[in-house]
């Protein structure tokens, strides 16, 4: 007897949904498991490749062109969901990540990159869960709402502090998002990904170093494995599972904080 995720008839909201990426992922699975999927991204391009591998295998999506970080654009997406669907069963909030220029020493980060760090990485997640859970509680209606940190939040974030910062922000609120809207039937998760093979990541420069000798060899997680992760919390076999940050990263942060055996042997450390 097979135990299947089942999500027909529900309505999901995924924020974030390129292809190459783990929203692309998480969406592709939405559908396969059933359940309508609301994608948001920034622009129409990214909407319809996603939409177009959903629809070729027989699913349900739908498109919002939203930049997240722009309350214009983003504050009126759970009302859309509402008015296309009269329902809103689950939110997944995938949108984020760090880049590039992003990426120095905290004495040089100025308060303005500080900022839109946050506003990508942790003050939409707030504003779209608030609305969600709204909605829900307002039609007395239960759900489920998943968001996405990094393994960047489990202990420091060198060189890249402001992410590091609005992902540990996403864990903490999203425990009190748990605790207050349990009442209402509503579940809140996390999950934090480790080093991801997305897309984006892979055309990095030294991205192959990195995969087969860096500190993430042999630790790689693929965008599909994060996706059944989440579409797990979304569903009803994890009824009894709320408040928690699900690391996903195939045993990285598990590893020696400190490096691997060939850096230790020539380290100082030696015997």
């Amino acid at each position: 007897m097979a135990i299947a995720i089942d999500l027909e008839g529900r309505v999901i909201l995924a924020c974030g949904v390129g292809r190459g990426g783990i929203g692309g992922a998480t969406a592709r699975r939405l559908a396969a498991a059933g359940a309508t999927v609301v994608a948001v991204d920034q622009t129409q391009v990214l909407l319809d490749e996603t939409i177009a591998d959903i629809e070729a295998a027989g699913g349900r999506c739908h498109g919002i062109v939203a930049d997240l970080t722009d309350l214009s654009q983003s504050d009126p997406v759970i009302e859309t969901v509402a008015r296309m669907f009269d329902r809103l069963d689950g939110v997944a909030n995938i949108a984020g990540g760090t880049r590039a220029h992003e990426w120095m020493p905290l004495e040089e980060t100025p308060t303005s990159l500080f900022r839109d760090v946050l506003n990508l990485n942790l003050e939409y997640v707030f504003r779209i869960c608030r609305d969600a859970a709204a909605l829900m509680i307002k039609r007395q209606t239960p759900g489920a709402l998943v968001n996405v940190s990094s393994m960047s939040a489990l202990a420091s974030a060198p060189f890249h502090g402001p992410y590091g910062a609005a992902k540990s922000g996403i864990a903490a609120l999203t425990r009190t998002m748990a605790i207050e809207w349990r009442p209402h039937g509503i579940r809140a998760n996390t999950v934090s990904p480790g080093a991801v093979a997305t897309e984006r990541v892979k055309a990095r420069p030294g991205w192959s170093a990195t995969a087969t000798a860096g500190p993430s060899a042999g630790n790689i997680t693929t965008p599909d494995e994060l996706a059944n992760t989440i579409v797990f919390l979304l569903s009803d076999l994890a009824s009894g599972i709320s408040g928690q940050n699900l690391v996903v990263d195939n045993a990285l942060t598990a590893n020696f904080a400190a490096g691997s055996l060939e850096h230790m042997r020539g380290s100082i450390y030696k015997g």
